[in-house]
């Protein structure tokens, strides 16, 4: 009886370690870092989609969102620079990078769009 419950707890063992998260996880103050910066990089787009959908073709001044994006994408880029390869959310720091790019080139934040390429570009 008492091999039974050795092996049971054993099993039990093996079956909690093997929960985790996927690694290699992004440290807490990287991923923190991904969060805000992802976060921000969203919000500034959104709110660029909104301003552009009212404003005349070519007349809406998003010198702020792309002040913002601007400074998120270097937050990114920081992280990219540690290590690509690290997970968050279940996406590579690599993925969300380039999710980033394409996110911003679709919304019309190509100064920020540019600067996450030029910070990422051979790192």
């Amino acid at each position: 009886m008492r091999a039974r419950y050795c092996i049971a707890a054993g099993l039990a063992i093996l079956a909690l370690a093997g929960c985790g998260a996927t690694p290699p996880q992004a440290p807490l103050a990287e991923a923190k870092k991904l969060d805000a910066s992802t976060s921000a990089i969203s919000s500034a787009c959104g709110l660029t989609y909104q301003v552009t959908a009212f404003a005349r073709p070519g007349r809406a001044d998003l010198s702020s969102y792309e002040a913002t994006a601007s400074r998120q994408a270097r937050k990114l880029a920081s992280v990219y620079k540690l290590d690509p390869a690290w997970i968050y959310q279940g996406e590579t720091v690599r993925k969300i990078v380039h999710d980033s790019i394409a996110m911003l080139g679709s919304c019309g934040l190509t100064q920020a769009r540019a600067v996450l390429i030029e910070q990422t570009r051979g790192a």
